[in-house]
């Protein structure tokens, strides 16, 4: 597209982007795409926003503050006719020949075409919002402050991106060099630097193909409190920092691999920086991250490999809550739903044949296997003392207490899953049916502040049904239990249970199923034995 065409375009969205000024959003600005804040730094003649990206065509709200000591405004201007852009020199040219009308026109060249977005003149310790339509031009706008002898350094640039993201402020620093593993760059000379308004890591500028590095710094908008976890692919080597502290390690010469890694975040801006390495042979640098309430959103400018395989994302659940994983868990099958709950047990329950197939202690789940596309095999369990529970169907009807209990198919068609619904702590209660009984199916951990052993579940089981059959059993546990007192024991686990009496028949504990008025309901406690 050449400099006319983009010119013809830039003219006609600026019929929809002249700025608007109102204490209440302006007709068609009730509902914005994104809101923006940008404050002037007192005495120091500066943005505190220096880049920030935004999506073509989206309708943007700004809140421009100035604490400083000196007015100022914000000017957002169209690209420049030069390759990189002019920073917006033409305003500036057309604000110098305004002369002495300069004052009564607040250094302010109205009607210029390359004026994007206005905040008009802010006094000290006054703020202002106005609102905006970002062009359909994927470009860099700078924005600038056209006081007189502000342009130089109140200046920052507007990535408009289909990529835009929650990084600003980001800059690069390129080096030449031989490594192998990251090294101290503060050594080395910085010999090129810019900004990237786009907000994406990006490697594109590198002028040789081998020995080079680059080191990213920037400020991310995290939306809530919460943890977020960062994904780094990369070949040679790249390092993560969330406010100065490492949080994804994939240094040293090796192939493009993943890693990621995770961190407790507090709502608002944070410092994050990302340092890379080429050796020789193919280069390639991916960012991408997930938090609360979204998942696997790019950060760089090249996506990572389908398929990759990624190391150390460790799931874990929030303070107070459980926390969800559906996908392949090895010993639970394809259908398996994991559950980790804060007070550090864990569960994965089979949706193929209604049972629970697994408890563990300790860490929950990684998920980096199908982190990034899919990925491929079965997930084990993260944590350690893991227990599994008899495999196939679990309830059955039998002629005698003690049949032997029957095979059943890859999945089951005897019983019907119906989802879940998850309480106020986010911990679900299965439900399913068999033949006209309908179960719920809810798992709830002992916390270790109560007067039982940390590492103690607690299963409830409700059945209901108009007519159920009189000889419906439930299979605890297979192996050789001995009996207590107060239910069964083998080397791993304990298992009692109220509302029904336990069977030990054939290598295996199993309840039969006792309705009264169509109702049958049991609590099953499940511990690690010492």
């Amino acid at each position: 597209m050449n400099f006319s065409s983009i010119n013809f375009i830039l003219a006609n969205c600026l019929l929809l982007s002249v700025a608007l000024h109102a204490e209440n959003p302006p007709a068609g600005f009730e509902k914005v795409d994104q809101e923006i804040t940008i404050s002037t730094l007192e005495a120091q003649m500066k943005y505190d926003v220096e880049s920030f990206s935004v999506k073509p065509n989206s309708k943007v709200k700004v809140l421009f503050k100035n604490p400083d000591s000196l007015p100022h405004n914000l000017i957002f201007c169209t690209p420049g006719r030069k390759k990189n852009g002019d920073k917006g020199q033409e305003v500036i040219d057309a604000v110098l020949k305004l002369g002495d009308k300069g004052v009564k026109m607040d250094w302010e060249p109205k009607g210029h075409p390359r004026i994007l977005a206005s905040s008009g003149m802010v006094q000290p310790g006054m703020e202002t919002v106005f609102y905006f339509k970002v062009p359909k031009v994927e470009a860099d706008y700078p924005y600038i402050c056209t006081f007189p002898g502000h342009y130089q350094l109140m200046n920052g640039m507007m990535g408009v991106t289909k990529k835009a993201n929650p990084v600003s402020n980001l800059t690069y620093k390129m080096y030449h060099g031989k490594w192998s593993k990251m090294p101290d760059f503060s050594e080395f000379k910085v010999v090129k630097s810019g900004t990237l308004a786009t907000g994406l890591f990006d490697i594109s500028m590198r002028e040789v193909k081998d020995n080079f590095a680059f080191v990213f710094n920037g400020k991310i908008e995290c939306p809530k409190d919460g943890k977020y976890s960062f994904t780094v692919s990369s070949d040679d080597g790249s390092q993560l920092f969330i406010n100065g502290k490492m949080i994804v390690d994939n240094d040293g010469v090796h192939g493009n691999q993943a890693k990621a890694g995770s961190v407790e975040l507090k709502k608002g801006r944070h410092d994050i920086e990302v340092k890379y390495f080429e050796l020789g042979g193919q280069e390639f640098l991916s960012v991408s991250w997930s938090g609360p309430g979204f998942k696997n959103k790019p950060l760089s400018k090249f996506a990572p490999k389908p398929g990759q395989v990624v190391e150390g994302m460790l799931i874990e659940a929030p303070e107070g809550e459980a926390t969800l994983y559906r996908n392949f868990i090895f010993g639970a099958g394809p259908r398996a739903i994991g559950v980790g709950y804060h007070e550090g047990v864990n569960i994965a329950f089979d949706a193929n044949h209604m049972r629970l197939a697994m408890i563990w202690h300790g860490e929950f789940i990684d998920g980096a296997r199908h982190w990034i596309g899919r990925g491929q095999g079965f997930q084990p369990p993260a944590g350690s003392d893991v227990i599994r529970l008899p495999e196939g169907v679990v309830i059955s009807e039998l002629e005698k207490a003690n049949s032997i209990w029957p095979g059943s198919e890859y999945r089951t068609k005897e019983i019907d899953f119906q989802g879940y619904v998850l309480d106020k702590f986010q911990r679900p209660t299965f439900r399913y049916s068999r033949q006209g009984v309908s179960i719920t199916d809810k798992t709830i951990p002992v916390a270790s502040t109560s007067t039982e052993k940390p590492g103690t579940i607690r299963r409830m089981l409700k059945f209901t049904g108009k007519e159920p059959p009189s000889n419906l059993y439930l299979l605890l546990a297979q192996g050789k239990f001995l009996q207590a007192d107060k239910g069964y024991y083998d080397e791993e686990l304990f298992v009692s249970v109220k509302g029904g009496e336990v069977l030990a028949s054939n290598g295996d504990l199993r309840v039969p199923i006792v309705f009264e008025n169509g109702k049958s309901e049991m609590e099953i406690t499940y511990r690690w034995t010492d």
